[in-house]
């Protein structure tokens, strides 16, 4: 849940008057001055809400104590192991390389699969400490939707599914994610999430450009990079 304007002037209302029912119960004189600093107070919290929402969140300084939420924004590379087997070939399709954009705040957590021949999204997610102690979990609902144009030409219907997603390395920021999934075609499947990059690609096409640029600087020899 993400806390509006609305809900702050309630809390702070609500605390306002019961200081004011404090004070005089001490029989301390109250005055229409004491609320005039009311709509800056509210002012000042509702900042620096959007502050702990949109950056403060995944800043070092208050991982671990403050907050507990890794820091997943980005485009993942991922590698996908299905059990699926082709109807028409009766055999396991191979490894798929697709790419995971994820958008993230403090309440909120978008993750969206791209492949060459679908799309998926998170519609329910939860985010919880590993039970190993390690990192974190992510478990979720997701909706699967098919290039409309492959849903006559072999069995690739919308589907749903169910997936847990565990962090590698960094807690607050990992470097590697793993996961497993079950779908209601009775399929599972694991990924491998190898990689990422900053920006956030809403299309398999772009995140494939993006990936391929990075492999061709990295690939780049040493005195061509320093020139």
């Amino acid at each position: 849940m993400k806390f509006e304007r609305l809900h702050i002037t309630a809390f702070v209302a609500f605390a306002a008057l019961i200081w004011m029912v404090v004070l005089i119960c001490q029989d301390t004189a109250i005055g229409l001055d004491h609320a005039r600093p009311f709509s800056i107070v509210v002012s000042s919290l509702v900042s620096l809400g959007l502050l702990f929402e949109f950056v403060l969140w995944r800043q070092p300084f208050f991982h671990g104590w403050f907050f507990k939420r890794p820091d997943l924004r980005g485009t993942w590379r991922v590698e996908i192991h299905s059990s699926f087997v082709h109807p028409k070939t009766i055999e396991r399709v191979p490894m798929i390389v697709c790419y995971m954009g994820v958008k993230q705040t403090l309440s909120t957590l978008k993750m969206h699969l791209m492949t060459p021949e679908s799309e998926s999204w998170l519609i329910a997610d939860h985010l919880r400490a590993s039970p190993n102690g390690n990192g974190f979990q992510v478990i979720g609902v997701y909706t699967n939707e098919p290039n409309i144009h492959l849903r006559d030409e072999r069995i690739s219907e919308m589907h749903q599914g169910a997936i847990i997603i565990e962090t590698h390395g960094h807690s607050l920021r990992p470097t590697t994610l793993t996961a497993k999934y079950w779908t209601d075609r009775k399929t599972t499947g694991t990924m491998e999430f190898t990689e990422r990059i900053k920006g956030i690609c809403t299309r398999f096409v772009d995140a494939e450009n993006e990936f391929g640029k990075r492999c061709a600087v990295e690939k780049k020899p040493q005195s061509l990079k320093e020139s």
